[in-house]
């Protein structure tokens, strides 16, 4: 016996940074992270991504928050299997925390309410400096804004059919832009504005330009500038250096993988 869930991947356009927290705006695409776990027969617990053992610090932040509520884990075997590249912003470590949880609450009967099981993996997520609310809003799915830290709602925004064309070049770490003071005053007054911009014209077309003035004016694209010049509706997802387009990229440089995908409505979810 085996329990799974699946996460899907989230493409944030516009963010601003809080403490422990972020607003901002982006949208949910039909591909998955999808978890497996399963109480195993030797002891320890082993964690692989795509078939290779992995040291996964936020499966392991996820397993520990479980602990801290009262839970003895068994042994366990946790199989992670991502349809798009981990690292490069599409939020897959929210992705692989979200369904850990909501897969382990079952494999193990914990009972825990869906909500619980949110909070332990976005906890997991912010202690290991990967997101701050990638996990909340992947929970969710859609499209999503949030106008500001000092609101707590979040809204879903029209859901339009669009064919989106992903373009992967190389990882960032998340840590290296939301633990920094330089990065977070720029990111925050150029999200403000953003955020202001889409909320007076709740359209996907806003977001897309919106997050296109984003990620140039913060100057987060500035590994990219050729390629933006060259795709007039090219955007970043936040934070990885990808680049998404809903027109067919035409880029100067070849990317490690190029994914073509939908908005997708739908949230995280048990198998």
């Amino acid at each position: 016996m085996a329990t799974s869930a699946i996460c899907p991947a989230y493409a944030t356009g516009i963010f601003v940074i809080g403490d422990g927290d972020a607003a901002g705006a982006g949208f949910a695409i039909d591909r998955f992270m999808r978890t497996e776990v399963k109480t195993g027969k030797e002891r320890g617990i082993s964690i692989s991504i795509n078939g290779k053992d992995v040291p996964a610090p936020v499966s392991r932040a996820v397993l520990r928050g479980f602990v801290r509520r009262g839970f003895s884990l068994p042994a366990l075997e946790v199989k992670h299997v991502s349809d798009v590249p981990v690292g490069y912003g599409l939020g897959m470590s929210a992705a692989g925390a979200l369904s850990l949880s909501l897969a382990l609450n079952e494999e193990i009967g914990a009972g825990l309410r869906r909500q619980e099981c949110v909070k332990i993996a976005h906890n997991a997520d912010v202690e290991c400096k990967c997101g701050l609310s990638g996990v909340d809003a992947a929970a969710i799915g859609g499209v999503l804004a949030r106008q500001g830290l000092e609101s707590m709602e979040v809204e879903a925004l029209p859901l339009e059919e669009r064919q989106l064309e992903f373009a992967f070049f190389r990882p960032m770490k998340t840590a290296s832009v939301i633990g920094s003071k330089e990065w977070k005053e720029k990111v925050n007054a150029a999200g403000a504005r953003a955020l202001d911009a889409l909320f007076s014209s709740k359209a996907f077309d806003t977001l897309l330009a919106q997050s296109r003035m984003f990620a140039l004016e913060t100057g987060l694209a500035s590994w990219c500038g050729k390629e933006m010049e060259a795709n007039p509706r090219a955007s970043m997802a936040m934070v990885g250096q990808t680049l998404f387009s809903d027109v067919p990229l035409a880029l100067r440089r070849k990317p490690l993988m190029l994914l073509k995908a939908k908005v997708h409505a739908g949230g995280a979810e048990l198998l």
